[in-house]
């Protein structure tokens, strides 16, 4: 009978460690790449996916050794960063416009002077990628082909975070809000059904239509209206972000604030509300958004006062999750060590001391909208 014992108690012993073993298998977690404005050939992608490349290994090796985000971020080591990186390019969408620009550059010159057509160039090439996917039509097509991305990811078992450079960033900023289930279709049917969806489900289904600005316009055909409402469910469920997929956002080189100034302004109009929700489910979902500009990058905007997570209670009268820890954060404090004309591109070149500034953002902005104390 106690040899019995004995053998039952080792057959415990070796499943629970087992059991322990299998609780402690990794899930991935997927860097998505984003471009911003470039010459949309084959030598600016390629330029971007070695730069990417570089970035990404300093990228998860800082993160992976950083104590503090190892402890958070990667859960204790229940996430780990996939070795390879996802690059979305979307270069190639704009590049016929661009040609056409570039067509009338040069007949320019026959009688432009030299500076005007330095200064024409540089605005095109810089400008006109940012300009192009601020249209809905064009920014649909490229987060719709960044949804199928997270969706691949989703598929695996795997988390993701996204990383916008430049106009990139713009990607990354449209793609949460037409993405996340940040929307209470409360607000808009007058019930009490508490049935969360995103921006684009409620477009899709007939039940309104999205703003310029981002804000949300129900649809004046009460019955189209209702017939959109009996459906919302099956549109979430095929055009949102899964749930508990995206980590969080790295926007880098980011002039989002200048052209996105009236959305992240916060201020007292009709998207204020929206904003606050989109807030409060970052930090519910505990995701993190960073803005990380190197401080010579005359292209990279701050988007203006850390807040922190007394600030949103205290300026919308609520209170959030405690156990929540998403945040959002602005860190533009380090230099590219670059010259200053090409500080926009040196993120990558100096990838080791932009992944350490990352490391730092990240751990300065949990401390910030948290009021943790170093």
């Amino acid at each position: 009978m106690k040899k019995f014992l004995n053998i039952f108690l080792l057959l415990m012993l070796f499943w629970g460690v087992n059991c322990a073993q299998a609780d402690m298998v990794k899930q991935n977690i997927q860097f998505i790449y984003i471009n911003g404005s470039n010459s949309n050939d084959e030598s600016a992608k390629e330029a971007y996916v070695k730069g990417f490349n570089d970035m990404h290994k300093q990228m998860k090796k800082v993160f992976e050794s950083d104590e503090f985000i190892y402890q958070n971020l990667l859960q204790n080591g229940k996430y780990s960063i996939n070795d390879k990186e996802e690059i979305l390019f979307w270069g190639f969408n704009s590049k016929q416009e661009l040609d056409v620009i570039k067509n009338n550059l040069a007949e320019a010159k026959k009688s432009s002077p030299l500076f005007a057509q330095t200064v024409r160039n540089i605005l095109a090439h810089c400008m006109h990628d940012a300009i192009w996917i601020q249209r809905e039509y064009n920014m649909q097509k490229i987060i719709n082909q960044l949804q199928r991305d997270v969706l691949a990811a989703h598929n695996r078992g795997e988390k993701v975070v996204l990383l916008g450079h430049s106009a990139g960033s713009f990607v990354t900023y449209e793609y949460l809000v037409h993405k996340l289930k940040a929307f209470n279709a409360d607000r808009v049917t007058g019930n009490h059904d508490n049935k969360y969806t995103c921006v684009d489900a409620l477009v899709q289904s007939g039940m309104g239509f999205q703003l310029a600005t981002d804000r949300f316009q129900k649809n004046p055909n009460e019955k189209q209206f209702q017939d959109g409402y009996k459906n919302l469910d099956k549109y979430t469920e095929a055009v949102c972000a899964p749930d508990n997929t995206v980590m969080g956002v790295i926007n880098f080189g980011s002039p989002l604030s200048l052209f996105y100034s009236s959305q992240v302004s916060r201020s007292r109009d009709n998207s204020a509300a929206y904003q606050f929700y989109f807030l409060k489910y970052l930090q519910e979902n505990d995701i993190f958004f960073l803005t990380v500009n190197f401080s010579d990058d005359p292209v990279g905007f701050p988007v203006g006062r850390n807040i922190s997570k007394d600030d949103i209670e205290m300026e919308f009268n609520t209170t959030l999750d405690p156990e929540g820890k998403g945040f959002v954060y602005n860190y533009s404090k380090v230099r590219s060590t670059g010259m200053f004309a090409t500080a926009h591109f040196a993120y990558w070149k100096h990838a080791k001391r932009f992944a350490k500034t990352v490391r730092d953002a990240y751990k300065k902005g949990y401390n910030n909208f948290y009021s943790v104390y170093e």
